[in-house]
């Protein structure tokens, strides 16, 4: 959600002044973690911090520091089931508030969003998050989709609502409308699929191709860049002949690609496997980094 909180921040430092919030150390059972952000100004509100009586306690402390003319504060979330908790998940947690204002802040929150889209990473100071802590941001991952028809189509439609940098191949000329790809980076060839692998950006690769040739050429580019997660679509048959075309890569590849790519939830049309995707990768991403 990085880039999209810090777009969104900068867009409206320019016509207001915007408290960030920023959820930090937790506790048991709650409903988001250290590095959830959340916009509040004066009228309005995005993203989220955890929804429910929680979420309204830091809107009504964001809105009261703007009024008062203070610039930070700390808020601190009971969610025990204990009397006047706001909750009963069972934890707690600590969300940070910061009020972001005038061309100082106007000027990082822009500097931010640059760094993150060209794939850096970005530390908030103390003084930016208004907490005695600060927190390093990373760019979106990279979700590179290797295959445009029906199945990439709908992949893409499903992520589009998530935190991804979307990326979008397909070998043929033939049958692939770059323009239903609208808010994706299309990558029309090899040397553009090649040169999008150069980046530091978390990678995600979904190959949906139709024919398996062109899976053989692009795992033939993949199995030597480091590709987070990288997931194919097929059958065991049809996955063991892409393989066999790859000999110089095959232990290796057989080892890291994850396939047939999705969870197994029965799923048969375009856009149920679509969900039975993005829900391994976001399994994926959940889990602790090596």
């Amino acid at each position: 959600m990085s880039e999209r909180v810090f777009s969104t921040l900068a867009e409206w430092l320019g016509r207001e002044p915007v408290v960030l919030a920023t959820v930090l150390d937790t506790r048991g059972a709650v409903p988001r973690h250290r590095g959830a952000h959340m916009l509040i100004a004066a009228e309005r509100a995005a993203f989220s911090v955890g929804g429910g009586r929680l979420e309204a306690s830091v809107i009504g402390h964001a809105r009261r520091l703007m009024q008062d003319g203070d610039t930070r504060d700390m808020v601190a979330i009971d969610l025990t089931g204990r009397a006047d908790a706001l909750g009963v998940c069972g934890g707690s947690l600590r969300v940070a508030l910061r009020l972001w204002q005038g061309p100082t802040d106007a000027r990082r929150a822009h500097e931010v969003v640059t760094t993150l889209q060209a794939g850096d990473p970005v530390t908030l100071t103390a003084t930016e998050i208004g907490a005695d802590v600060s927190l390093h941001v990373e760019a979106d991952a990279r979700l590179l989709i290797i295959g445009a028809g029906h199945c990439g189509l709908a992949l893409y439609g499903a992520a589009c609502a998530l935190d991804y940098d979307i990326c979008v191949h397909d070998a043929r000329s033939e049958g692939f409308v770059a323009e239903d790809f609208a808010h994706a980076t299309i990558l029309p060839d090899l040397p553009a699929l090649a040169a999008s692998l150069h980046t530091r950006r978390r990678q995600h690769v979904v190959l949906l191709n139709r024919d398996y040739h062109a899976d053989v050429a692009a795992l033939s580019l993949l199995a030597h860049h480091d590709i987070a997660f990288i997931g194919m679509m097929g059958s065991h048959k049809r996955i063991a002949q892409v393989f066999a075309a790859l000999p110089e890569d095959h232990a290796d590849l057989a080892r890291r690609v994850v396939a047939p790519v999705g969870l197994d939830i029965g799923a048969e049309t375009p856009e149920e496997i679509a969900i039975s995707i993005l829900a391994q990768l976001v399994a994926f991403a959940r889990q602790p980094r090596a």
